[in-house]
Formats: structure tokens, sequence, C-alpha cells
């Protein structure tokens, strides 16, 4: 995991587009902190008995995922802006194409990375409470632990990818950061209507944002060291 973390260093996205490393603290925060909690809320509900009827595990598992999709596509979102903006501002020059490869790779990154860690978590957690184990002993450090590799491939690929084709095909980051963006009013109304997660996407979102601007802000201090100390990136998943 360290070496991946320090090979990223080698490609060109993160070569040019140094606003990445702010980004990258947010993205691993903003993982854990989406995981933790719905560990936490699933296992409150396994402990509860409300896992037993299939109609309601249906229902609790769906509005969980749509949850967690709305919350990694609004929060990856804010923390690329907030990266292009603590990154605009020392440099003093904007550079467009580098604004839409950061939107689009931060917005995939975290609605892809949230999809498959929370498919694992879901998996965990109803198999341990199947097992008559308390899914709180499993799940919350797997939670803890899981996907910072997951999220820093995904990241690496998609950013790769859309740094190389930006110049022939502009509109391809704009389309993908927009249709993320069009499902956000999708997945509020549906997170709203279900009673497991809807107190969550009232009350839920100010934890999570203050803790994506700390992270961003850690994320500056990684850009500057990375900048200035090779081979500093290879401890950056033990810092975070």
């Amino acid at each position: 995991m360290f070496y991946k973390s320090d090979s990223h260093r080698e490609l060109s996205v993160f070569k040019e587009i140094t606003e990445i490393y702010i980004l990258v603290p947010a993205l691993l925060g903003l993982k854990g902190n989406l995981e933790m909690t719905l560990a936490s809320r699933l296992s409150t509900q396994a402990n509860i008995g409300n896992m037993d009827k299939k109609a309601e595990l249906r229902s609790m598992i769906f509005g969980n995922i749509v949850l967690t999709q709305l919350q990694a596509i609004i929060v990856g979102f804010l923390a690329a802006i907030v990266s292009l903006a603590m990154g605009w501002v020392p440099q003093g020059h904007f550079n467009i194409r580098h604004a839409l490869v950061l939107c689009s790779s931060s917005v995939s990154t975290a609605s892809i990375a949230s999809l498959a860690l929370g498919g694992i978590m879901i998996i965990v957690i109803v198999s341990s409470h199947k097992c008559k184990i308390n899914p709180d002993n499993i799940a919350t450090p797997i939670a803890a632990s899981l996907g910072d590799l997951t999220t820093l491939a995904v990241l690496a690929g998609i950013g790769g990818f859309l740094f190389k084709i930006i110049d022939n095909y502009t509109w391809l980051p704009i389309m993908i950061t927009l249709i993320f963006l069009i499902l956000t009013p999708i997945w509020i109304v549906i997170s709203y209507r279900n009673e497991y997660v809807k107190d969550v996407l009232i009350h839920g979102w100010s934890p999570v944002v203050a803790a994506m601007f700390i992270s961003s802000v850690g994320g500056i201090i990684l850009d500057f060291a990375v900048q200035t100390l090779r081979g500093v990136a290879v401890f950056q998943p033990v810092m975070n």
C-alpha cells in the first residue's frame, strides 16, 4: 500500500495537478467516515432486531446505499472545490482543464469507492447478524481499516485517464460531473422517503463536511511536503 501511494507521485496527473495532493486526505477521510457511519447505523439496526424481516432489510440496505452515494457525491464535489481554491490562492492562476479533471475524478472516486466498500460492509454486517455475531465487533474495525488502497487506486486510474484525454475530449469530465450532480436530487428524494435514513439526511451533514475541511488542511501540508521532500508520499496512508 505504501509503495502504491508513492508510485502515484510519478503519474502525470499527480505531477501536473498538484491540487490532487490536497484532495487525497479529504477523499480518504470521507471514505472512512462514510463507512464508519454506515457500519454504525446498520449494526444498531441489527442489534435492535430490525434486520429480521426481509422487507425491512431490503429497505434499510437500499436507503443506506442511496444515502452514502448522496454524501459521497456532494462532499466529494465540495472537496474538489476546496482543493482548487486552496491551490489557486498561493499559485495565483486557475487552470480550467485541471479543475475539470479534479472535480470529475473526485466525484467519481468518492462514488465508486463508497459503493464498493459500502457493499462489502453491508455483506459483513448482514452475515454477522445471521451468524449470531455482534456486528459491532467486526464491522467497525473493518470500516476503520478498509479501502485506502482502493480509493487511491481508483483516484489515480480515473484521474490519469481523464488527464490524458482532456485535450481531445474536454466534454467527458464535464459530462461525468453533471451526471453525478443530476443524480443528487433523485438520491435526496429517495433518502427522504426512507424511514431508516431520513434523520441522517437532515441532520448528518455537519460532521462529514467539517471533517472534509479539516482533512483538506492536512492536504495542503501534504502538497507542500511532496514538493519539497522526495518520498514523503509513502507515509501518507499511515498519517491518514
